[in-house]
Formats: C-alpha cells, sequence, structure tokens
C-alpha cells in the first residue's frame, strides 16, 4: 500500500500538530501508524481474523461492536481467553488501553471506528500516560528520533528491531515529503481558537474543578477535528462579544474541563456579569456547554432574546438550535478546510462530537480582528525565547499585568525589571487564585512568605502549565534555557534546572522548588 493522503492522515497530522508536535514529530507518528493499520480506523488484526475463522472482516466486525453482538468484555478479549489482538488506527491491543476506547466510543456515542474518537484518544494517551513520548514528538528535529520512540515506547509490538525502525522511519519521511512540502509552498499565518477539549488528565470527567493545566480550556492553532459545518451570526458586533468572551474563558484558570459539572461554568458566568474573566470560584464546561453558555450570555449582553433563548444542550443538537437563533449554517470546503475564510465568534461544530470558537479573522475574510491572542511560537535562542514568553504573558495575563504593574510588556526580547516583576505578579497571582494564599502581586519582592508556600508550585519532569512556563521563560532569561516555550517539564527543561541550581550551589535535583523559586526571583 503506497503511502498517500486522505483524510484520516489530514486529521491527524492537523491535530498532532495542533496538540504541539512538530513537523518531524506527526510524521514519525504517522509512519508508525500506517505500518500498524494503514490509516484504517476499522482495522482488526489479521491474526485475529485468522483465528475467528474468517467470521469477521473489518467492516463486519466494528458494526458487531457497535450493534452490541461483540460485548465490551470480548471485545477486551477477543477470542475469550488471554490472548490480546489489535484493533484500529494504533492497533490498540491490551485491554487496558482498548477500554479507554471503547468507553470514549459509548460515552461520544459514536462507531469504535470512528477515526476522529481515535485520533483524540490517541492524543489524550499521549498527554497524559504517554509524556515522555509526546515531549519527544513535541521537540523532534527528525522524523527518526520521532518515529524510533513512538514504536518503541507507544505502540510497542514485539519486534522493535533496526530493520522496523527503518522501515518506519521511512514510512513517516514518506508523510515528511507530502506535508512539508506542502508548507513549504506557503507560509501560513497561524489562527487560533478557543477550546475546551479534556481535564488535567486527558480524560472527559473526574478532574478538579479549574484548569490545572493551563490546557484544559486554552487558546490553540486552528485544526481539522474535522469540521461539519460553521455557524456564523451576521452581526459583526455580536461575533466580536461572542469572540472576547471565548478569550477570556481561555485565559481564566479558574475555568476548566469535567463534562460532569459542565454545568458550574454557566452559574458561574451568570453571577459574574457574564464575564468569564470575572468569574474567581473554580468551575467546569465541556465544549458545548462553554460555546452555548458564552452565546446566551451575549444575548444578555446585547439584549438579543433568540440568543437568551438558544435551545442548544450539546453538540449534537447545536446546529438546529442555532439556526433558529439566527446563525448562518456554512457547509463549503473553504470554512471547513481551514481558517483563511473564518470570522472572529464563528463556532466550529462537528455535529454530535466537538465544537470550538474561532478568534481571529482569517486572511481572506474580510474582516478585521478586534480580539487581542497573540501568543509565543517557541524558539531555540534565549532572545527569542524570552520574546515568546513576553507575547505569551500578556496574551494570557495581559490584564493581570496591567493592574498589578500598570502596563503590558514590551516584546523585546530583553528580561529587565519589567519582565521579572511581571512574571512574579503572574505567579503570586496564580498562586492566590489556585492554592488561597495571600501574597501582593504589587509586590516587586520575593519575600520569605513567599518561599514558604513556593513549594505548592513545584516544577519538575512531567509537570506542564503556567508555572512550568514561567520556569522556562526565567531560565531562558538567565541562559539555562534553549528548548521549545510549551509549557511542559521535559528533559531539556529539566536539564536546565540542574545547571541553574549547580550554579547557585542548590541541590542539583531537578525540582523547581522553594529554594529554586527563591533563586529564580532574587
Amino acid at each position: 500500500m503506497a503511502i498517500s493522503r486522505n483524510m484520516n492522515t489530514d486529521a491527524a497530522y492537523n491535530c498532532l500538530i495542533a496538540a504541539g508536535a512538530t513537523v518531524y514529530g506527526a510524521c514519525g507518528a504517522m509512519g508508525n501508524i500506517f505500518a500498524e493499520s494503514g490509516f484504517n480506523p476499522r482495522n482488526l488484526e489479521d491474526l485475529c481474523e485468522e483465528r475467528q475463522g474468517h467470521k469477521y472482516t473489518d467492516d463486519t466486525y466494528t458494526e458487531a461492536v457497535d450493534s452490541g453482538e461483540i460485548s465490551r468484555e470480548l471485545f477486551l478479549h477477543p477470542m475469550g481467553d488471554s490472548r490480546q489482538y489489535g484493533y484500529g488506527l494504533c492497533q490498540w491491543t491490551s485491554a487496558g488501553r482498548k477500554a479507554g476506547l471503547y468507553d470514549l466510543a459509548k460515552q461520544k456515542g459514536v462507531s469504535i471506528g470512528d477515526p476522529a474518537m481515535q485520533i483524540e484518544y490517541m492524543i489524550s494517551e499521549l498527554q497524559s500516560k504517554y509524556r515522555s513520548v509526546f515531549y519527544v514528538l513535541k521537540t523532534a528535529k527528525t522524523v527518526q528520533e520521532a518515529s524510533d520512540v513512538f514504536l518503541t515506547k507507544f505502540e510497542q509490538p514485539m519486534d522493535t528491531g533496526s530493520g522496523v525502525k527503518s522501515k518506519r522511519a521511512f514510512y513517516g519521511e514518506q508523510y515528511y515529503m507530502l506535508y512539508q512540502s506542502e508548507n513549504e509552498k506557503e507560509e501560513k499565518p497561524m489562527s487560533l481558537i478557543s477550546n475546551s477539549g479534556h481535564d488535567e488528565n486527558g480524560r472527559y470527567s473526574g478532574g478538579r474543578a479549574g484548569d490545572q493545566t493551563g490546557t484544559e480550556w486554552a487558546l490553540i492553532p486552528w485544526y481539522s477535528r474535522p469540521w461539519k459545518c460553521v455557524l456564523r451570526y451576521p452581526n459583526s458586533a455580536v461575533r466580536a462579544k461572542i469572540a472576547e468572551l471565548a478569550v477570556k474563558a481561555a485565559k481564566n484558570d479558574l475555568v476548566g474541563y469535567d463534562q460532569s459539572q459542565r454545568d458550574t461554568y454557566w452559574q458561574h458566568l451568570k453571577a459574574s456579569n457574564y464575564d468569564p474573566s470575572q468569574i474567581t470560584v473554580a468551575c467546569e464546561a465541556d465544549c458545548s456547554a462553554g460555546v452555548i453558555a458564552n452565546v446566551r450570555a451575549v444575548g444578555y449582553l446585547l439584549d438579543i432574546d433568540a440568543l437568551k433563548n438558544l435551545k442548544a444542550t450539546y453538540t449534537g443538537d447545536m446546529r438546529k438550535a442555532f439556526k433558529a437563533a439566527g446563525f448562518l449554517v456554512l457547509t463549503e470546503s473553504k470554512y471547513l478546510n481551514g481558517p483563511d475564510y473564518l470570522l472572529e465568534g464563528d463556532v466550529l461544530l462537528n455535529d454530535g462530537a466537538h465544537t470550538a470558537t474561532n478568534v481571529e479573522n482569517g486572511r481572506y475574510s474580510g474582516g478585521t480582528s478586534g480580539v487581542n491572542t497573540n501568543t509565543g511560537s517557541g524558539s531555540n535562542t534565549a532572545r527569542n525565547n524570552v520574546s515568546d514568553g513576553q507575547k505569551w504573558l500578556n496574551s494570557n495575563y495581559g490584564d493581570k499585568i496591567l493592574k498589578y504593574s500598570g502596563a503590558k510588556l514590551r516584546v523585546d526580547g530583553d528580561y529587565g525589571d519589567k519582565s521579572r516583576w511581571a512574571a512574579l505578579a503572574v505567579w503570586k497571582d496564580l498562586m492566590n487564585r489556585r492554592y488561597g494564599t495571600k501574597l501582593d502581586p504589587t509586590n516587586k519582592n520575593f519575600f520569605e512568605s513567599c518561599k514558604k508556600v513556593a513549594s505548592k508550585a513545584t516544577v519538575s519532569h512531567g509537570t506542564q502549565g503556567t508555572f512550568t512556563f514561567l520556569v522556562q521563560f526565567i531560565l531562558a532569561a538567565k541562559g539555562f534555557y534553549f528548548g521549545n516555550m510549551d509549557a511542559l517539564c521535559g528533559d531539556g527543561l529539566t536539564a536546565a534546572i540542574k545547571s541553574y541550581q549547580k550554579s547557585k550551589g542548590l541541590e542539583a535535583d531537578g525540582y523547581c522548588g522553594a529554594n529554586t523559586w527563591y533563586a529564580l526571583f532574587n
């Protein structure tokens, strides 16, 4: 089977890139997926088909699982014993991993062979149980590097020898040629969406209230879900307000993701003047609950009855309800396959699966965005890393920085007193909101009182979020960190922490705890 592009490969590539993978990382993973299943999400391991006596094909097996003819238990153990066989894009094999796949399909009400659901499950595994693999995908500088770790630590087949590594990396290189050549034809500007997708554990329920990692509800690059339609309100002022609320919700770490507590966001939004930035109590939404709540809030803010009384309840009925409330339903491919023709406030929808809010005007849309969403892109030089850090802080905490220090940061790559103060103000503010401390963000000093509570914000290998980003920012400024500004503590940041600790006479354990925080800010 020849390597080629199709909807499944495009979806996997776009989702991996949106999650933070480099082009090399995405293509290295995709080469492995091709080797496992040929990118067929319904693929049943051939050996299982043979031992089933050819009772099932890929399609009839999938349909039998969907209908219940094959029970959950039999899906986990296809032969009714301890033998295990693979299924799906990644050929998930063990009972535990297949259980997660099965449960997600049932939870979302889609086929076990649904490619979008399987790609979502793969990303959630990478972000939770396979973080070391995910770190390599996000930092890889060659396809071989990414392919090898995806093979040996994520797929884990019986044979991981040099021949298998070479073959899978070759597949990955073919995808790299397909996708990278397209990227080189035309450099497309990044466009952001406000996306509520998972809890701090990469799951859909069971986490703590609020955004523990800064990624539960966040501003991320546009990606192909794929989207089935775009819901657009005709009035530009309404769209701008929808985008504004979506950005504010993404920036407030008190707003997280949990399907079992999805209505608490709306409750606190109502109690906070319909302004997500004013929410002061940890709460939860999910993708549809968040979008629907924001649109209703706009109805109250702009006194539009149709929006106040929006009848939508989940992704499955949003198209009909939004249309009844006055939204246009756009289904042309130019609106679904990229952000170029989107307007701020457009609602992206995959019926029954996912929704998000576009917050910037596309380059061919004819609109002018009024929402401030600038973010950093990552760099390998200290000065560029500091610039990216300044952009990121302005984008995600600009209101806090303005409140406590009087002005947003000048993005110049210089880490002076203002950048240090901004970082410290964000650190103190987050400590107060997350842990109930009573630190003064307007004070430029990191006193012993700060040091006493700093262990609550320990950064170590595998942690992610704002505290981790601040360590990257400061260590980049001090000349110790040159990796990606991705808010993830991987091998590179851990090594940088150890080097800095050693330079300060601290125990070089790679943990940024109380003593290391004290040194960083003093």
